[in-house]
């Protein structure tokens, strides 16, 4: 039963991400704002700012099931999200859905159904691999430097950031997973554990790679990137921090997950 509720918990995490995405992409003409703020610019900034707060929160869902969890389970529900941001855009932003879309959302859902299905059941572990956390850590730092080389085009510098993006949103997990299993609920202790700070650091990493790899790329790019290293990152976590073994049947299902979103993104 406990599994079974941090799955829903991870439905509820990812959708609340996109829907706050949506969100705020439906109210964001107050950026930039010319003329009188009328009863139009309040609205868009109530928009905005609503969009912002249920982004924010999906990390208190997502904290619950990665008490149970491991991070490339809850990762792999960034699929989960993509499907929510395609629908309900096409609810509130009046996009276009295409036929492939209804294909790919069923292969998600049936690549996480089947990636929960063949994994074993987790012990509580208390261990975790410094060196491990060490040395995934460091590579999203060193690339995003990298992607300041002025030699390099625009292109793989997007690239460069948008994996990066996705490798520090995928680090957020980790940390919040070593949140969880060191301090459970117990919230007033996270202040006093450098996972926390960890945790912002890559936040603030991960959007500011983001917004350098929008402007130096194009979304088709970016989007396909970010995501396909947001799942597969958190891969060599379970296995270089937590020292959880992923057999073949998962990382086919984990790419089957890949592939599916990649093509939604590049059809929109």
């Amino acid at each position: 039963m406990v599994y079974f509720f941090s799955i829903f918990m991870c439905l509820i995490a990812y959708s609340l991400l996109s829907i706050g995405f949506v969100l705020m992409k439906k109210g964001i003409e107050w950026i930039g704002w010319k003329g009188k703020k009328n009863r139009r610019f309040y609205s868009n900034l109530f928009l905005w700012l609503t969009g912002f707060f249920v982004m924010n929160i999906y990390g208190v869902p997502s904290a619950i099931a990665l008490k149970t969890l491991t991070p490339h389970v809850v990762s792999a529900f960034a699929g989960w999200g993509i499907i929510v941001l395609v629908f309900f855009s096409y609810f509130l932003l009046k996009e276009k859905i295409f036929r492939t879309d209804y294909i790919f959302s069923i292969l998600i859902v049936a690549g996480i159904f089947l990636l929960n299905f063949f994994e074993k059941s987790n012990y509580f572990e208390k261990s975790t691999n410094l060196l491990g956390i060490i040395f995934l850590s460091m590579i999203p730092i060193i690339l995003f430097f990298t992607g300041f080389y002025k030699k390099l085009s625009f292109r793989i510098k997007a690239v460069i950031f948008a994996s990066v993006s996705g490798m520090a949103a995928g680090l957020m997990v980790v940390f919040l997973r070593l949140l969880m299993l060191n301090f459970g609920y117990k919230v007033s202790l996270y202040f006093s554990s450098e996972y926390l700070y960890l945790y912002i650091m890559f936040a603030l990493l991960s959007f500011i790679a983001l917004q350098f790899a929008l402007k130096t790329g194009d979304m088709i790019v970016v989007g396909p990137t970010q995501y396909s290293a947001n799942i597969i990152y958190p891969v060599f976590a379970s296995l270089m921090v937590f020292g959880h073994l992923i057999n073949i049947i998962q990382v086919l299902f984990l790419g089957l997950i890949v592939y599916s979103v990649i093509n939604i993104l590049k059809k929109h």
